[in-house]
């Protein structure tokens, strides 16, 4: 094989990725079937004499993987290292609360960071801020912006300016008009991103956007539906972290905080001192978990 090198990957096409090398961009195939690779990867490359081109030969380790739970239950990765997992919502489309919190279980279980970026703040936030109080009582980080006005994207790009942030939500919340507003050149670096080797649209797949030489920013595909893969129904609880701070005064020490006798967290949201929607969608993430260990 004809020596290469390293690289960080931009986007995948299934069997094909964009590479961001030390020289610039490189469309490489996969060495293998068995090999995945997902935006935020770093790679080593190079050109098997067997193939037309350049190849990813491996992965180099990773230091956390984003995945999801696909239609059958299975994890399905989506992005690597990653610092931060920055959560956009908006007025419009009507926010998912249950989705948002099983994103920030999803950062917790993986030690990242997180934020939630609330997007068309010109259309008025009187109707979720609500729900953005309980967050805020929770020390998640919310900041409002307005890609129309331009009214808080400094203060975005501060929070941005370091590191690798996931960008993820529902469809509809605005979040390419986010790169739009914080990356330099997102439009020629969506020209390279948009299309694989046969021209094809990836409006399915992550992708990776330089902010400066120290930050980056990947946008994730919309989704409908988000559950953090877990391999113990347990992380359901660590996800919640309000409720995980209260087990450790349940009378049993392997309460689930659903039907069990002496449960510190449920009646802490009797007392209305934990939300009776976060504790909902805990009982909704604690249910799936329960399902996909007995089914597997």
């Amino acid at each position: 094989m004809v020596a290469g090198g390293t690289g960080t990957v931009l986007a995948s096409f299934g069997r094909g990725v964009l590479v961001q090398t030390n020289t610039g961009l490189m469309r490489c195939g996969l060495k293998g079937r068995k090999l995945r690779v997902v935006c935020g990867d770093r790679v080593i490359w190079g050109y098997p004499p067997s193939a037309d081109g350049p190849s990813v030969e491996s992965i180099e380790a990773r230091r956390n993987l984003i995945e999801r739970i696909d239609s059958r239950g299975r994890p399905e990765p989506v992005a690597a290292n990653i610092d931060k997992l920055a959560i956009v919502v908006a007025p419009r489309p009507a926010a998912d609360w249950f989705l948002v919190d099983r994103y920030w279980a999803g950062a917790v279980l993986k030690d990242l960071a997180a934020l939630i970026i609330v997007n068309k703040s010109d259309l008025g936030l009187d109707s979720i801020e609500p729900q953005l109080d309980q967050y805020r009582k929770l020390n998640l980080n919310c900041i409002e912006v307005s890609c129309e006005s331009g009214a808080g994207i400094g203060d975005l790009e501060q929070l941005l300016k370091s590191g690798v942030n996931m960008l993820v939500g529902q469809s509809g919340v605005g979040k390419s008009s986010l790169v739009n507003a914080v990356a330099p050149d997102a439009e020629a670096q969506t020209a390279e991103l948009t299309r694989d080797a046969e021209g094809r649209h990836t409006t399915t797949t992550a992708r990776w956007y330089q902010l400066t030489p120290i930050s980056a920013l990947i946008d994730a595909p919309g989704v409908r539906d988000f559950a953090p893969p877990a391999h113990l129904v347990r992380a359901a609880e660590r996800g919640f972290i309000e409720m995980h701070e209260r087990s450790v005064q349940c009378r049993f020490k392997d309460c689930r905080h659903m039907e069990e006798p002496g449960c510190a967290v449920r009646t802490a949201v009797l007392n209305q001192e934990i939300s009776t929607r976060r504790y909902e969608s805990y009982r909704r993430l604690f249910r799936l978990y329960e399902k996909l260990t007995a089914e597997n």
